[in-house]
């Protein structure tokens, strides 16, 4: 039959859907059935039945996950990472924190937090229907349940790899302003680390993945850096119109790039 998944009946939503896909991926060998229903009182005090976003109790060592109860509690999927632990490294996925809010506090006040009122605009159709799939046949959904929950395990360890990675590169300070400098040609995890920052970077500077010479890229948030004016110097093989990057031909030396990106950074 297979360990035993409940969660609540009805509209299905992210929360308890990543919470079960996160469920299936940490145990890939195992199999399990997926009932949507109310639980029954010795189903919550069986620690071998998970209850997953339904049952108004979190007993993580009865595998009972709800947080409707209290609304300090995060969402379910929050709640299952952290007893799997996942959550460390999860949390860096720059969705998560945004999902976890929208699932307790609804569009209108996370929408709020980001400047708008029209948050619902944003809604992914392919989330909508999937979940509607997996409110009407949940087992029908479980091999990509599953696939999904591996796929963003391996994201979120990638993403965690690459903070550590961005946290232990050179930074010089120009102008008041912060730049990093990483010697690699990728830039994931570059910005989400760069918003875990008290005070953010302004400038990033690695390789050019599509030639020979260093790129220079300004973060989110600092639209007052414009590489544009870096255009016609005798260094510069591509200077962006909008200004946000800019390349040189060569790997010249970084003495030399500092001193490019401090053309390009606002007068103080």
């Amino acid at each position: 039959m297979g360990q035993l998944i409940i969660t609540h009946p009805g509209s299905a939503h992210f929360d308890e859907f990543f919470a079960i896909a996160l469920i299936l991926a940490k145990f890939p060998d195992e199999t399990f059935r997926i009932e949507r229903r109310d639980p029954k009182t010795d189903e919550l005090d069986n620690p071998d039945i998970w209850v997953v976003d339904i049952g108004e109790r979190l007993e993580p060592h009865l595998k009972n996950f709800d947080h409707h109860q209290d609304i300090d509690h995060a969402a379910s999927f929050v709640l299952v990472s952290d007893y799997l632990g996942l959550k460390d490294n999860l949390k860096t996925l720059p969705w998560f924190e945004f999902k976890d809010k929208i699932d307790r506090f609804g569009p209108m006040k996370t929408g709020a937090e980001i400047g708008t009122q029209r948050l619902r605009i944003t809604y992914s159709p392919f989330e909508e229907w999937f979940l509607d799939r997996f409110a009407d046949d949940p087992m029908s959904c479980l091999p990509l349940m599953r696939s999904f929950g591996i796929s963003m395990i391996k994201n979120a360890a990638d993403m965690a790899s690459q903070f550590k990675f961005w946290d232990k590169c050179r930074k010089e300070t120009l102008g008041g302003h912060t730049v990093v400098i990483g010697h690699t040609d990728k830039t994931c995890g570059s910005q989400e680390y760069n918003e875990t920052l008290e005070h953010p970077a302004a400038v990033l500077v690695t390789y050019d993945s599509r030639g020979k010479g260093w790129k220079m890229c300004r973060f989110d948030h600092f639209p007052e850096v414009n590489f544009s004016v870096l255009e016609g110097h005798k260094d510069i093989k591509f200077a962006h119109k909008t200004g946000f990057v800019a390349k040189t031909h060569e790997r010249i030396p970084l003495s030399d790039i500092l001193d490019l990106v401090r053309k390009a950074l606002p007068e103080s």
